[in-house]
């Protein structure tokens, strides 16, 4: 009886399997790599292409500069604003050195944040922009909940080991992903080096211009790496960033962005050793470009519109969706469906160039697939500083009704006043027969 109810089980058990949903990420036995957590994704869909127990914790390292600068562009209005360092600072690891007195902007110190990876510009940074770094972290975790990354803890801004400072592969390919929607943050992780004039008096250490290279080997080596059985250059010239990150306890720790036939992916790879994190990363970055593409189903320069606004200087707003619509696709097999759009715009006035005045709905047959935000173009200003595009429509009614009611009051004086010239004209005829 029991090795009758042993051989059902192995039965159910392998029907469950092969019935089971296939899974979106791709099989791991596509793919030989020796990190033990890793996600690359589509950077425009977000859909996973491969994962290896990407939502497994792991310590990020100095990848968690990545979101400590995009937090940072966020919330500065002006980069150029100058911040004066007002204290020594003693941060462990890679550092700028900066001494009390020195004048650097917001994006000097991003520079050195992301191309030198250094903590100290980190922590002046992150004090800046909150007050304290306890309360930047907290920034930092609300914000990282708010794009999807729930299973991240970050309890500093450079991620200098803490054991309470964690996250995932997949959390950090969202983060990733979010930072290079930047196109400040773009910038400066492509950047290649940087230099910074030395200080002007004799106060500080610093006695030379401070050279930095990028620490992601990507973008700037001349070493070797065995690629497919090959001696290859590391630097890979589709690779335009984004972090490296390294501590005893993270291993090696890369964050990469590359581009190629008008596609993006996002690779993140975690505990890796040496320079294989760069093999693995490369691995990965192949195969999703060797195995998938992306197709536009909806162009935005397709839905790009004007509508004509009552009451307005501009006359007419002029709005576009935020993004194309892309599908992820492999090789070998084309887009099905019956994709339509429809537009429902939905603002209130004044309209900044930039705000999001609507929707655009995608549906495949009946069911909505996506929505993307309809994005003005231009500044739409009313006649009259109260009127918003609610109460047009409220005052319109209004002045409606009071031109019927005058009307209809009109109307109603001639109808009376034609009576009374009947009456008049009546009383006389009857006066004269007399």
């Amino acid at each position: 009886m029991k090795k009758f109810l042993s051989l059902v089980i192995v039965f159910l058990l392998s029907i469950t399997t092969f019935l089971s949903p296939i899974s979106s990420f791709a099989d791991s036995k596509d793919v030989s790599i020796s990190s033990p957590n890793s996600v690359v994704l589509d950077y425009e869909t977000g859909k996973v292409l491969y994962e290896k127990d990407g939502d497994k914790k792991v310590y990020p390292a100095s990848t968690t500069k990545i979101w400590t600068a995009y937090l940072v562009v966020k919330n500065v209005k002006n980069l150029n604003t100058h911040i004066e360092i007002d204290k020594h600072l003693f941060v462990d690891g890679s550092s700028m050195y900066l001494e009390k007195g020195e004048i650097f902007t917001v994006k000097q110190l991003l520079q050195g944040l992301l191309i030198h990876s250094s903590n100290d510009a980190a922590e002046v940074l992150a004090e800046y922009v909150s007050g304290n770094k306890a309360d930047f972290a907290k920034l930092m975790n609300k914000e990282a909940k708010s794009i999807g990354a729930n299973n991240t803890h970050f309890n500093n801004p450079h991620g200098l080991p803490d054991k309470d400072h964690y996250t995932t592969a997949y959390d950090m390919a969202l983060i990733a992903r979010e930072a290079m929607s930047n196109e400040i943050i773009r910038e400066i992780v492509s950047t290649k080096s940087i230099t910074f004039e030395k200080s002007d008096t004799d106060n500080y250490r610093c006695f030379t211009n401070r050279v930095f290279f990028n620490t992601n080997k990507f973008l700037t080596s001349t070493e070797k790496i065995k690629y497919k059985n090959k001696l290859i250059d590391i630097k890979y010239d589709i690779v335009d960033g984004i972090k490296t990150g390294y501590t005893d306890d993270a291993g090696r720790c890369l964050l990469s962005s590359a581009v190629k036939n008008d596609m993006r992916v996002i690779c993140a790879v975690f505990k890796d050793h040496g320079t294989d994190v760069y093999v693995d990363s490369r691995t990965l970055i192949d195969y999703a470009f060797d195995t998938y593409y992306t197709k536009t189903i909806i162009n935005k320069d397709d839905y790009t519109k004007t509508k004509r606004v009552l009451f307005t200087k501009e006359k007419e707003l002029l709005y576009t969706p935020a993004f194309n619509y892309k599908v992820v696709l492999e090789k070998g097999n084309s887009a099905s469906g019956n994709y339509t759009a429809k537009s429902k715009l939905d603002y209130n006035l004044p309209i900044k160039k930039g705000d999001k005045v609507g929707t655009l709905e995608i549906y495949n047959g009946k069911t909505l697939e996506k929505t993307i935000d309809l994005v003005a173009q231009n500044d739409l200003n009313s006649f009259f500083g109260f009127l918003t595009n609610k109460n047009i429509i409220k005052y319109s009614i209004r002045l409606v009704l009071a031109l019927v009611t005058l009307f209809i009051l009109f109307l109603a004086s001639k109808i009376r006043k034609k009576k009374n010239i009947k009456k008049r004209k009546s009383i006389n005829s009857n006066k004269r027969r007399r």
